[in-house]
């Protein structure tokens, strides 16, 4: 049985069932990916999942963890590894059958036990190198809010 709100959202991926996530993602779910970095909306994510399922042949989960209080608030992430294989179109890049894997961590903010934001750290540079040098758009200079701000050694 799936006890958690983090095995539900990984369920929902590796299953291609995305419906799943309606009751434990907000509407306005705010992503940051190399892929949709500031993009809103739990349609949005939906879509970009359709997609990826496409490339992940399986993805298998390494680690979850889920620290909520009384009131469904906190933090949380998984970790799966991407097994992917691009025997297919993906968005506008031909596909060229290469495969290999890439780790990948949601990092899960919850609020009153929906996900309102989700922060893809990338692990593995294998997949993200595969696609930008297919000329896959890829963001720089992202700097997303912290939670607490380290020294500043420039000066």
């Amino acid at each position: 049985m799936i006890t958690t709100l983090a095995r539900e959202l990984y369920e929902g991926l590796q299953r291609a069932e995305f419906d799943r996530w309606d009751p434990i993602v907000a509407d306005d779910v705010l992503v940051n990916s190399p892929a949709l970095f500031g993009q809103r909306g739990l349609k949005s994510l939906k879509e970009w999942a359709r997609w990826f399922v496409r490339l992940g042949k399986r993805i298998d989960l390494v680690d979850e963890h889920l620290a909520l209080d009384a009131d469904g608030n906190g933090r949380g992430f998984i970790t799966f590894n991407l097994h992917w294989k691009h025997d297919e179109p993906f968005y506008d890049i031909s596909p060229t059958g290469r495969e290999g894997t890439s780790v990948e961590t949601l990092l899960l903010t919850v609020e009153d036990n929906k996900v309102t934001r989700i922060d893809v750290a990338d692990n593995s540079v294998d997949l993200i190198l595969y696609l930008w040098h297919r000329n896959w758009p890829y963001p720089h200079n992202i700097v997303p809010e912290p939670l607490v701000a380290g020294v500043d050694r420039r000066s």
